[in-house]
């Protein structure tokens, strides 16, 4: 199945267990649920890029890191606004700040991505290293932040509840990544307080 088939499959799947909790009366999102699976999908666009990248089809791995923005805009502005605040008082500020330092990084590798495959062509040499830029420093991420989940039972219904209303509204705002970075990260960030951790 092509990436696009299986990306709109699932799409419309997701949308479909949406639509038939409302008609249920079931409208709350699980915030849980919703984190983890936004992570599947994040994982198969990354696995999908990587081999993209490899075949140096710079076409399909910018088609790719369009959707990637779009996705991940709204997750990692909910995960900072709300999520990572409410898990704070079991993982602490500094691993709060590496987190943040984290999704400074990946920014970076996406517009320096973006920039590259904007080009139109992906040299051997750029094919072995975004692979392992995009394997070390990106696909990493979802894999030790869908950790955090495991918290996720110590969380009142109230803290969920909330969860679910923010991520509703990260997602019918839906500012994608690149674009969240560079208008609101940083105001948002300074409002609550937060710093990144500086990472190498």
């Amino acid at each position: 199945m092509s990436y696009q088939i299986r990306y709109y499959v699932e799409e419309f799947k997701h949308n479909a267990v949406i639509l038939i909790r409302e008609v249920l009366g079931m409208s709350k999102l699980d915030p849980i649920a919703e984190f983890r699976s936004d992570h599947v999908k994040v994982r198969d666009m990354l696995l999908d890029l990587i081999d993209a990248v490899n075949k140096k089809d710079a076409t399909k791995a910018l088609e790719i890191m369009i959707r990637l923005d779009k996705i991940t805009g709204p997750h990692f502005r909910w995960e900072e606004e709300a999520l990572y605040l409410v898990f704070e008082r079991f993982f602490g500020r500094q691993y709060l700040e590496y987190l943040l330092g984290v999704h400074d990084r990946i920014i970076k590798r996406g517009r320096e991505l973006v920039e590259i495959l904007s080009k139109g062509e992906i040299t051997d040499e750029q094919a072995k290293t975004l692979t392992d830029i995009i394997r070390t420093e990106v696909l990493s991420h979802p894999i030790e932040c869908d950790g955090i989940a495991l918290f996720a039972e110590k969380l009142t219904q109230e803290e969920l509840d909330k969860l679910a209303e923010s991520l509703k509204k990260a997602r019918e705002e839906g500012v994608p990544l690149l674009e969240w970075a560079e208008k609101i990260k940083d105001a948002a960030r300074r409002e609550r307080g937060l710093k990144a951790k500086a990472l190498a």
